[in-house]
């Protein structure tokens, strides 16, 4: 089949049949592979046939990109929602990050009645700790009129999951799965300092190293051979390696940073690296130079540093740097001009931007608690950025350890092609609760049997259940003790024999401690008469407690071992069959406590009465993310006291993560201080409710450590002058203030009708929502160049069936917003 002068393969042949067919489809396939081309053809179909698609995506960045992706083709058909951005939120395809099409569920599930598919990108993403439960909720609450198309790259269990999908989906589900990747991989180990291997030299190199070490340390003799390492060992150094061997451009993954912006710099400026020629030299300047006028950042810090970085061939992308720049880098890589690109491992997640090799800089990462390994699915999910469809025959894989120090069970273990099954993670928000409990009320438990986790949970329970029938049998086949003594249960002889030794043994020890003290306290001459009284006195005590052994039947006895064996292992049996037990009695009943736990503590506050919400709960179910702290301040009138500025200083304690490292200004203002410490007795009781109840997450305490560079940027601050107030990565500061303007945008929707404190909300986004925090402004700046260097566009395309875009305002409220 082809299909835009592409030869289909037989997976996407496959998918494509399923939804001509009116089916849900689940595609898992290896990264590269051609999924999107599936998601194309849905969106294409759902055009043709004059109905609704909405595109969901894991992060903002992927839709951001696939917005400017379709707008190019289809125009003014294309609409995009995200907590950043709103652009013709009525269009006939709508990109949105996957909370918002969930928030759209409960808050307004009429809006989606003219909708056909649902794309999920990343599906996997069901699997993350975190926001894993908001691809669960979508799939189990849409209108099942609604169908599906699921895109991974890793879902080792599909069968099973397509099973659970398929009992909450009227309609029909088809999998499709394929395992050959089109650009198949090759992956290497380079072992730092010493050169590129396989895991088979882990064991040779980890000795060469040790050995290293130890002779730099202590032996001072020079004429000591080492053993040769490998003959199949290639003895280099990586990036030089790379470059001979003609693998670049390279994807090089680090986890943190520093790791990306000093390894880019260490190359560039110290090695004094150069993987450009001066025509692509030039070149890529002049994109760049052009691209920073573009988005207005010529004058931003560290422009000129990157800019020599750049003109190396080299760069890095992360988080911490301002979007702007981000997007500048990333067309720059798809251009194909930079040819090392040091990144963090968000740069994996779906963007569409392959390399010829992808390097690890190490195989363990830091995930807030400590180092470990990385999981087969994350190394899986970044490795397979590497291999370009149509470029590259063969992608390559280096993953950096060190030798002297690497386990090659876990380097193993990552590396393999066995990748970790998804895992539901299904955890009702408050404001989930509440929609649901509006809508089903005390059945709400029965919701949860619905889930992912339920299903799984069964498969997980009927396997301990047969483990619990197992020991039983064998606890029940075990040889018992005997004794030989009539009349005498043998097992509690033997339990209350060893019972009372240990009795036996505390008491004997405090005597001799009391010996000791006897013997401190009577050192004197003249006591020593009253030395051995008192000693004597307590020897025979312990004479007394010695002979207690006696008349224990066990004492003496031939078959004591025998008995005491027999004993211990039924012990140990026991328990583990106690273990067993007390696992599937978790398993089945804990999700259903904690729904009761978060349902009795939203009672006590007065948010739900006799299964309908009360005020409180309504307004709750409307804000997704910090709900009952924000309804508890908006109905104390918090909101109306405070000015525009505190209103935007308090949002950004609320939704700040706590920081251990860097300089932050404290915040000096006595008034909202003193506001503050009420807000944070507030969240106190609701904390204290929550442990009574026993909710497992508790909500967070309020974190001011940004509230002076909130303030300072409310009151008109320029962005380069906020380090003054904050030590934190230009990035960090859009994030945050963007999460508040996602908050603030859910406050005003759930205040509908509340006109003053509506215009107040309005004034508290636009001082906040500005220069290179204002999303909706860089992409546009950004869609507008792609129209204009775009050949063949010509006249915008218009949909005679999209109703006129509303105001900003309209716009912003159309489609409920999320952090």
């Amino acid at each position: 089949m082809l299909y835009k002068g592409l030869q289909l393969d037989r997976f996407q042949e496959e998918a494509i049949a399923a939804i001509n067919q009116g089916a849900s489809v689940i595609v898992t396939a290896p990264t590269g592979a051609g999924k999107t081309v599936i998601a194309e053809y849905a969106v294409e179909k759902c055009l043709e046939e004059n109905r609704r698609v909405i595109y969901t995506a894991p992060i903002k960045a992927l839709s951001n990109q696939k917005y400017r992706d379709f707008f190019t083709e289809y125009g003014d058909k294309i609409g995009i929602v995200t907590g950043d951005v709103v652009l013709n939120p009525h269009a006939q395809v709508l990109l949105m990050t996957t909370e918002i099409f969930r928030n759209t569920i409960f808050d307004d599930i009429e809006r989606l009645q003219d909708v056909s598919y649902v794309i999920f990108d990343e599906i996997h993403y069901i699997n993350d700790i975190e926001r894993g439960t908001v691809w669960e909720e979508s799939l189990i609450f849409a209108p099942q009129h609604i169908k599906f198309v699921c895109l991974s790259a890793t879902i080792p269990n599909i069968n099973p999951f397509a099973d659970w999908m398929q009992s909450v989906r009227d309609v029909e589900i088809k999998v499709v799965e394929e395992l050959k990747r089109p650009v198949p991989l090759e992956h290497h180990l380079y072992f730092k300092d010493y050169g590129v291997g396989t895991t088979k030299h882990i064991r040779a190199l980890r000795n060469r190293a040790q050995q290293d070490a130890r002779k730099r340390r202590y032996d001072q003799r020079k004429n000591r051979r080492v053993k040769a390492l490998p003959s199949d060992f290639v003895e280099t150094r990586l990036i030089p390696h790379l470059q001979l061997e003609k693998r670049l451009p390279c994807l090089y993954f680090c986890f943190s940073r520093k790791g990306c912006e000093g390894n880019a710099s260490a190359l560039a400026f110290g090695a004094q690296l150069q993987l450009l020629t001066e025509t692509q030299r030039t070149e890529i300047l002049k994109q760049f130079d052009e691209l920073c006028v573009l988005f207005d950042i010529v004058e931003e810090k560290h422009i000129a540093k990157f800019r020599k970085l750049l003109s190396r061939g080299i760069a890095y992308h992360h988080a911490g740097m301002l979007p702007t720049l981000k997007e500048v880098v990333e067309r720059l890589f798809t251009s194909g001009l930079i040819q090392l690109l040091f990144t963090t491992e968000t740069f994996a997640v779906g963007i569409n931007m392959p390399a010829c090799t992808v390097v690890f800089d190490s195989l363990e990462k830091y995930d807030g608690i400590g180092f470990r390994y990385l999981k087969a699915r994350e190394y899986h999910q970044m490795a397979g950025r590497a291999g370009r469809r149509g470029i590259d025959t063969i992608g390559y894989v280096y993953s950096q350890i060190i030798p002297a120090y690497a386990d090659e069970r876990e380097i193993k273990s990552v590396v393999t092609d066995k990748v970790e099954a998804i895992e539901s993670q299904f955890n009702l928000s408050y404001s989930s609760i509440l929609n649901l409990y509006n809508k089903y009320g005390d059945d709400i438990y029965d919701v949860y049997t619905m889930s992912l986790s339920n299903h799984q949970n069964r498969t997980r329970v009927a396997n301990l259940n047969n483990q619990i029938e197992v020991k039983t049998e064998n606890l029940r086949t075990l040889p018992k003790p005997e004794c030989i003594h009539d009349g005498i249960d043998a097992t509690q002889q033997i339990q209350k024999h060893y019972r009372d030794e240990r009795n036996r043994e505390k008491r004997i020890q405090s005597l001799h401690v009391e010996i000791a003290q006897v013997k401190s306290r009577t050192r004197k001459k003249k006591q020593q008469r009253e030395r051995v009284k008192r000693l004597n006195a307590i020897q025979k005590k312990i004479i007394v407690v010695q002979r207690e052994a006696e008349q224990s039947l066990c004492e003496g006895c031939q078959h004591l071992q025998t008995c005491t064996n027999r004993s211990k292992t039924i012990r140990r049996v026991e328990t583990q069959l106690q273990k067993l037990k007390k696992r599937s009695t978790f398993i089945e009943n804990d999700p259903r406590q904690q729904i009761s736990a978060r349902l009795k503590v939203l009672e006590e506050l007065g948010y739900t009465a006799g299964q309908t919400l009360l005020p409180r709960g309504s307004t709750a179910a409307h804000i997704y993310g910090y709900e009952i702290q924000l309804t508890q301040l908006l109905f104390k009138g918090v909101f109306e006291r405070l000015t525009e500025d505190e209103i935007n200083c308090l949002m950004v304690a609320i939704i700040s993560e706590p920081r251990k490292d860097g300089y932050f200004k404290r915040l000096e203002d006595e008034n909202l201080l003193e506001i503050f410490y009420g807000v944070s007795s507030e969240i106190s009781d609701i904390q204290n409710l929550e442990l009574k109840h026993g909710v497992t997450e508790i909500t967070p305490m309020l974190e001011l450590r940004l509230c002076t560079a909130m303030l300072a940027w409310s009151q008109g601050c320029e962005f380069e002058n906020l380090e003054k107030y904050a030590r934190l990565d230009a990035g960090d500061f859009v994030r945050n203030f963007r999460l508040v303007i996602d908050q603030l945008r859910q406050i005003r929707r759930a205040m509908v009708g509340h006109t003053a404190l509506v215009d107040k909300l309005n004034r508290c986004i636009d001082k906040i929502n500005r220069d290179v925090v204002d999303a909706e402004r860089q992409l546009r700046i950004g869609q507008e160049n792609l129209a204009e260097t775009e050949s063949g566009n010509g006249d915008e395309i218009e949909d005679p069936t999209s109703p006129q875009n509303p105001s900003d305002a309209e716009a912003e409220d159309a489609v409920p917003i999320a952090p």
